[in-house]
């Protein structure tokens, strides 16, 4: 008799696809599930759990690298609270940077866009004069 959630139940309760399922058990964010008499998976109610915390760890950004780090720091007794502080705070360093090369580029797309807008007439070039005028930087 069945004692557990087949994949398809489990995807359901969880708003996983069952390719996520399994994915995430390649890659040991989930325990190998039990099998049925006919070799079904079968899931328990602990690995619901785990597929909810995943999601809620995706929403702070976090990779499945790091996501599995502190499984596997709770795992081993360790509160993986203060870890979960610095790569949250490394993201916010990360998005902070590429906001600034962002913000960079975009000045420079515009003035490359004034400059383009302004000529009267199109430059020629083997392919576009307008990309080909420019001098590397």
């Amino acid at each position: 008799m069945k004692e557990g959630f087949f994949i398809g139940e489990l995807s359901r309760k969880v708003g996983v696809p069952q390719h996520t399922i399994r994915y995430y058990e390649r890659l040991k964010l989930i325990n190998p599930p039990d099998r049925s008499e006919t070799q079904y998976r079968l899931y328990t109610e602990d690995d619901e759990l785990r597929l909810k915390f995943i999601k809620q760890a995706k929403l702070f950004g976090l990779t499945l690298d790091e996501i599995k780090k502190i499984i596997n720091l709770k795992a081993e007794g360790v509160a993986p609270c203060e870890c979960l502080k610095d790569m949250i705070k490394r993201h916010l360093d990360d998005l902070d940077s590429r906001i600034q090369e962002m913000i960079a580029f975009r000045n420079e797309l515009t003035h490359r866009y004034e400059r383009i807008k302004s000529t009267k007439d199109t430059p020629n070039g083997a392919i576009c004069g307008f990309i080909e005028r420019e001098s590397p930087s």
